[in-house]
């Protein structure tokens, strides 16, 4: 059986760590932030390690939460608790970790996959790159830090339109708002990714932890107090009637 989450290392101490469901569109489920984690953990482990690039298999970033991993359950509150929990420590991972990460973007960033990428210390993306922060269009609040990490990029006012809304952001708008740091085409994607992270690599890897855990560390606190939050205020709202009408309806 394939593995839905695996690593390849790369020159100049670069790891490509992959999200592997291309069937569907990348689409993650818990068992692989369980796996995104540990793998996360292993490269900030390994000294022959110095930047991690996160990306998805084929066409696309991520579709975000796969609905489908639920199907035909009635979850508890505390069930969705524990689940959304496997989400947000692969968040919190990410925030903690010595080492920078870029999200290399390609295809669609939905929901929590948007808060994958906004986790991440950079991202690059693709000029046919579709960021969608669809939370409430499902029934559910922002999740997996985004009421943090949008509003602090790109202003609060913005992150409740796109949040409200639920349209669709394009590479040229995300490095307008503030959110992706380069563009660049399909085919030119990875190069411009790697240069990028060759440049990290380069630097004085103490300085650049510590500039990433000092500038992660300020906003830590709020981070923690955000997911907490999160993690209480969406499994409440997957027991609406709303909630089950919109899923549905998504999920088709």
């Amino acid at each position: 059986m394939e593995k839905t989450i695996y690593y390849e290392m790369k020159k100049d101490g670069i790891a490509f760590l992959v999200i592997n469901k291309p069937q569907r569109k990348n689409a993650i489920d818990g068992q692989m932030m369980d796996d995104l984690t540990v793998n996360l953990m292993a490269l900030d482990n390994d000294a022959n390690v110095r930047v991690i690039v996160l990306k998805g298999q084929g066409e696309h970033f991520s579709a975000g939460g796969d609905l489908k991993q639920n199907e035909g359950r009635n979850l508890t509150v505390g069930q969705s608790r524990q689940l959304l929990k496997k989400y947000t420590r692969t968040v919190l991972t990410i925030q903690q970790l010595n080492k920078p990460v870029i999200a290399m973007v390609d295809g669609y960033a939905i929901g929590g996959a948007m808060s994958l990428a906004l986790a991440c210390d950079l991202i690059v993306v693709s000029d046919r790159a579709k960021f969608i922060a669809n939370f409430v269009q499902i029934g559910i609040v922002p999740e997996m830090g985004a009421m943090l990490f949008l509003p602090q990029l790109i202003g609060p006012y913005r992150a409740k339109e796109l949040w409200y809304s639920g349209r669709t952001v394009g590479a040229d708008e995300a490095c307008r708002l503030g959110f992706a740091n380069r563009i660049a085409t399909p085919d030119n994607l990875e190069k411009e990714t790697m240069e990028l992270a060759e440049s990290i690599a380069g630097l004085s890897a103490p300085a650049v932890q510590i500039t990433k855990n000092i500038t992660n560390g300020v906003l830590r606190p709020m981070l923690h107090l955000i997911l907490e939050a999160e993690s209480t205020a969406s499994p409440f709202c997957t027991q609406t009637r709303e909630y089950q009408i919109m899923a549905k309806n998504f999920n088709k």
